[in-house]
């Protein structure tokens, strides 16, 4: 009998302790906190003590105890906190309970222990989500009773990052039947033992009237065009492997968060939080560095040498930079780079920093200059301008010379008719809806600030182009640029003879995306109906295909796992629609061929995601390269093996499960026996152990007689294999 014992290090990413830190954050803000004070709630904290121990069993070697005492406008709460003393050393974890201070009910609980790490732990959950599902619902009906029929579930499409798995829920408030996104209910249950381990309730104590929207959602999507619209655009993929990437033609909703529509009026309103519609990150930074200059180089070295040598020295770039802002001789210089933009590979730039550090005196500087052209790109200048008068007790500030936003604005036009005079009819501010609402409201002041910023993007044929833009900010004390940005390339544009009707995939968008109504907080904090558009992945669209579009330029894949439609009645169904819910397999149009032979690359998909569940198929490309990658990181498949479209054998599939669990070299001992089979001789040479290994842990066994280990492996078959793996209880040691 082979005995495996597995000892592993695992690290568990849980994106619940971020969504945790975040509701904590909405949820006392702004709040009080009161020691040794009696609260004006009901429940005193004897009281609040007897009800969560009453919902909690709280371990007795948790023999500390804290408790604190949160009031803000939406509710009041005690905050009840056990931990281990130190006659408990070298236990870890806590036990952490708020109890609504008004109802008695649990407004959130956590429970870390480091047990949920330890131990025999498969990487398949015992608990379904949809199992989990219930018993989420069933602990909100026992502590938050008063909340239960009031929400409704949000669909998610989960990561898993192998063991331990803990399934995540998110339920949203309903209030007269529509949905109130920023009140939610978030719960995180332990897969292997259906256990809450996370329970947070962002809810506030208020009512409203039945609210009926007098606007159709027809009148919401015409106002919408009128005031929003959906824009045709160029857009600069990014490229992951600094490749420069041709300008596509896309329609895009600029600023997709800023969409609300009063139901009942059709006034534009600002949002208080846009939580749970997440602008997509537009402010994206790269780095680069220096090039290395080798004697002997390969002819891929060799081009990024020669691509240098019709750049400028550094000594001329620093000569220009120090220029461009009148840098003061205090300022050293701290840094130099030569690296190429992140957005236009083609581009390389010479980069150079200062600063201050003196008594009563700071600053810092950085300017990037062109490494071809010379013309420089970007600068940033600050230093302080507050003086001690006597002794530090008083500081002069200095007099506005910019006063209006007006002002500012002729000081950023001088500049760029003098540097750049070309762009200067190229140019048109970026609209921020947001920012018009913060003006009429008067939350954004137009006169007497210390800057102003402004950001213009370029229009090529009345078409704008946001990847070519100026940024720029005036610093009202000196009445100059203090800030400024420029990328005004030479870019190739596609010809838009053969676009999509503007109108009619407009139309068709929302046939897919209809607009939701949904309630949420005005800027005077008042509940308001409105339409929003439907969150979605990303709101750009290829403006010839109609394809939804990634930062990179690519398709997005829909998220949802798709529905396979060929598996009914097939003996190996349950598993297989296991790992597809996983998102592990690999499926067309529905179809997974479960009698088919799988390949290479297809099994290393499922192997990898096993604990790689972040991991998905690549948009440029082969699909298979992410999990290639990271199986060889893993040793899980060695360079000379790689062989992706050919069919994997029963002794090859034994070999990389047995990777997964032990090193090569103690499976390729020559310690094994197979004397249970009689094609023992078939086994090809070095794959014995593999075999052995695991035919004794009953993951791949034969059909009574033979063990087969050339006969190639089918879907079905390697899904089941596959859960069996999965099932199979590691120890493991954090």
């Amino acid at each position: 009998m082979l005995e495996t014992k597995v000892r592993r290090n695992v690290v568990v990413k849980k994106s619940f302790a971020v969504l945790l830190i975040i509701s904590l954050l909405i949820s006392v803000l702004p709040a009080a906190a009161f020691a040794g004070e009696q609260p004006a709630g009901a429940i005193t904290l004897e009281k609040a003590i007897e009800i969560a121990k009453g919902f909690f069993q709280i371990p007795k070697e948790y023999d500390q105890f804290d408790s604190s005492y949160e009031q803000n406008e939406f509710s009041d709460v005690w905050s009840l906190r056990w931990y281990p003393g130190k006659n408990n050393e070298g236990t870890y974890g806590e036990v952490n309970v708020r109890i609504d201070a008004t109802t008695g009910e649990v407004a959130g609980y956590s429970y870390y222990s480091s047990k949920d790490y330890q131990g025999e732990i498969s990487s398949l959950p015992k608990i379904t989500k949809k199992e989990g599902e219930k018993i989420a619902l069933d602990f909100i009906k026992k502590v938050a009773p008063s909340k239960a029929d009031e929400i409704v579930l949000k669909p998610n499409q989960q990561i898993y990052y192998g063991a331990p798995v803990f399934h995540s829920y998110q339920f949203n408030r309903v209030i007269n039947g529509i949905e109130y996104p920023a009140n939610n209910i978030n719960m995180e249950i332990n897969g292997q033992t259906g256990e809450v381990r996370n329970f947070w309730v962002n809810w506030e104590n208020l009512s409203a009237a039945p609210a009926k929207a007098k606007l159709s959602p027809s009148d919401a999507q015409k106002i919408f065009n009128d005031k929003f619209g959906i824009e045709l655009r160029y857009f600069k993929p990014y490229s992951e492997n600094r490749i420069p990437k041709q300008v596509k033609l896309i329609y895009e909703i600029v600023n997709p968060y800023q969409v609300n529509i009063d139901a009942l009026t059709g006034e534009i309103i600002r949002e208080e939080m846009f939580y749970p519609y997440f602008k997509e990150m537009y402010d994206m930074g790269g780095a680069g560095g220096a090039y290395p200059a080798e004697s002997k180089l390969e002819p891929y070295e060799q081009k990024a040498v020669d691509e240098l040598k019709d750049v400028i020295s550094k000594e001329e770039a620093l000569s220009i930079a120090e220029k461009a802002i009148d840098l003061p001789s205090t300022f050293k210089l701290r840094g130099a780079q030569l690296f190429r933009d992140w957005e236009f590979p083609e581009l390389k730039i010479w980069s150079f920093n200062w600063n201050v550090e003196e008594k009563d005196h700071y600053g810092w500087a950085s300017v990037e200059v062109d490494a071809k052209t010379g013309k420089v790109l970007a600068f940033d200048f600050n230093e302080d301008y507050a003086k001690p008068v006597s002794e530090g007790q008083k500081t002069e500030q200095k007099p506005l010379v910019i006063k209006t936003r007006e002002e500012a604005e002729k000081v950023v036009q001088n500049y760029l008719k003098e540097n750049f005079p070309a762009v200067v009819d190229n140019l048109r501010p970026q609209q921020d809806f947001d920012y018009e609402l913060r003006l009429k409201f008067g939350d954004a002041p137009e006169k007497e600030l210390p800057s102003y910023y402004f950001r213009y993007e370029r229009v090529v044929d009345g078409i704008p182009f946001a990847n070519n833009y100026v940024n720029a900010t005036v610093n009202s004390y000196t009445g100059k640029l203090s800030n400024f940005r420029i990328r005004f390339l030479d870019v190739e544009f596609p010809q838009k003879d053969n676009v999509l009707d503007k109108a009619k995939f407009t139309e068709d968008f929302f046939a897919k995306n209809p607009m939701n109504l949904v309630y949420i907080k005005d800027r005077d904090r008042n509940l308001r109906l409105v339409y929003k558009l439907a969150p979605i992945e990303s709101f750009r669209f290829d403006a010839v295909t109609g394809q939804k579009l990634g930062w990179n330029g690519e398709p997005l894949k829909e998220k949802a796992n798709p529905e396979i439609t060929d598996i009914q009645g097939h003996w190996a169904a349950k598993d297989i629609e296991t790992l597809n819910e996983l998102g592990m397999l690999t499926v067309n149009d529905g179809l997974f061929k479960p009698e088919a032979e799988i390949s290479q690359a297809e099994l290393m998909k499922m192997l990898v995601k096993i604990n790689n569940g972040y991991l998905s198929d690549a948009t440029e490309g082969n699909w298979y390269d992410p999990y290639y990658r990271r199986a060889k990181e893993m040793g899980l498949i060695l360079e000379k093996e790689v062989n992706p479209t050919a069919a994997v054998t029963r002794e090859e599939m034994a070999k990389f499960l047995t990777r997964m669990l032990i090193w090569d070299k103690v499976a390729t001992l020559d310690i094994y026996k197979l004397n249970n089979y009689k094609d023992v001789d078939k086994i090809s040479k070095g794959y014995l152990g593999y075999v052995a290994i695991a035919s004794e842990l009953e993951l791949m066994t034969g059909d009574g007689s033979n063990w087969n280990p050339q006969t190639k492996v089918k879907k079905g078959e390697a899904s089941v294999i596959t859960v069996r793996f999965m099932k199979l209880e590691k120890n493991r040691v954090y």
